[in-house]
């Protein structure tokens, strides 16, 4: 094994560890968020609930909710298991790779966007949301194989 094969190969392994570590932490994360949103918790509750900052609960559509938050964690919860099924073989799942390396590049920078244009009211994306999905991004994009390895 060259020099290259050995770089290639310490890549893959610190990409599956780094989606093992995604995958956990989406579920550590989003499973408690959506039973508790679903149990409506006084921990989420929009009129002071000290986690509220933590979700996007007061999208509304008229005078109804849009239900975006246990649609996103679902979104969410679901990816994290297919982070940790990809960690097992990254390169038997490149397409799913690059789906979300691309699929949460522009999520974050679109909610970026956002929430800069509403800074009083989303200022917490920039410390929850955006970095999670931008460092995700960002580690695919870094650890992912060069074509030569995923070809040979």
């Amino acid at each position: 094994m060259d020099v290259q094969d050995q770089e290639q190969d310490r890549k893959l392994r610190t990409l599956a560890t780094f989606l093992r570590v995604y995958g956990v932490l989406s579920l550590a994360i989003f499973v408690p968020l959506f039973l508790g949103f679903l149990v409506r918790t006084p921990l989420l509750a929009e009129a002071g609930g000290p986690l509220n900052w933590t979700i996007w609960n007061d999208v509304s559509s008229g005078h109804e909710h849009a239900h975006v938050p246990p649609m996103l964690f679902a979104i969410y919860i679901v990816w994290g298991v297919f982070l940790l099924v990809a960690a097992r073989n990254p390169l038997a799942h490149r397409s799913f790779l690059s789906f979300t390396m691309w699929a949460d590049l522009a999520h974050g920078l679109l909610m970026a966007g956002q929430a800069a244009m509403d800074l009083d009211r989303y200022w917490s994306k920039f410390l929850t949301d955006i970095p999670f999905v931008l460092i995700l991004a960002l580690g695919i994009f870094l650890l992912r194989p060069s074509r030569r390895t995923a070809a040979g």
